[in-house]
């Protein structure tokens, strides 16, 4: 049971992110107004599907939209997203690779997500340990227990659990600052760590993309045989990881 102190500072906690977060959706509406033209308005929603992706894509490369005015709404609504652990990160990923192709979407949202993901770090920080402790307790101890038995390897681990879903992301985010993860290390394990599954996406929407620009496509590219190795690469990393982490494990329960 919390205590009466407790109590009183889980409300404050609660009162004082939801006076952030209504702040922060205010700007994203602010920003969201104030550059994108009126026919982009119009179609203005998250998108849920591909559909919707080749929709908003169509209204945003209009001629009477600004290319840096659409890259800062995107930058902004996607940190938005990921300060919060708000779905819609998966299509907006997919929506990037519609409007900067494979590459350049990648290093965009690797920098969205490990600052939107820090961002909710620093405010777990400063305003989330009170719900925690009462809350998530158990779940952080048991946590502690693996972060202990791979310190030496930290970057790697966070970047191990960024890639694979055996713990959620914004559980991973939440937990970090109080279990002694530095904000450095989880800042580049979440650049990295999120890069493998978002070029999937991402390159889901340079197809949308060349596919608009043509009526014929070839698969068989030099560009898509090295995404497609690229993307085994990736998909190899947490594999390779896991296996590294279970025999230090070995290691040390022998």
């Amino acid at each position: 049971m919390a205590t009466k102190s407790l109590k009183t500072s889980i409300i404050t906690s609660v009162i004082s992110l939801g006076i952030i977060f209504t702040l922060s959706t205010e700007i994203i509406y602010l920003i969201l107004n104030t550059y994108l033209s009126k026919e982009v308005k119009n179609f203005l929603k998250f998108p849920r599907t591909l559909k919707d992706v080749k929709i908003l894509y169509d209204a945003l490369t209009g001629h009477e939209n600004n290319n840096i005015h659409v890259l800062i709404c995107y930058v902004a609504t996607y940190i938005f997203l990921q300060s919060f652990s708000l779905p819609g990160s998966v299509m907006l990923s997919v929506l990037g690779g519609t409007l900067w192709g494979s590459w350049n979407a990648l290093i965009l949202v690797s920098f969205c997500s490990g600052t939107g993901s820090t961002i909710c770090y620093l405010l777990s920080y400063y305003l989330g340990q009170p719900i925690i402790q009462n809350y998530l307790s158990e779940r952080m101890e048991r946590w502690n227990e693996k972060l202990n038995a791979h310190r030496k390897g930290l970057f790697s681990y966070i970047i191990f659990l960024k890639t694979t879903p055996f713990l959620p992301n914004w559980f991973i985010n939440i937990a970090s600052p109080h279990l002694g993860v530095g904000v450095g290390v989880f800042y580049w394990a979440t650049f990295f760590g999120v890069a493998p599954l978002s070029f999937i996406h991402i390159q889901a929407g340079d197809t949308i993309h060349r596919l608009s620009e043509t009526d014929e496509f070839t698969f068989l590219t030099i560009q898509n045989v090295v995404t497609v190795s690229l993307v085994a690469i990736a998909a190899l990393i947490p594999i390779i990881l896991g296996k590294r982490f279970e025999s230090q494990e070995k290691s040390k329960v022998g």
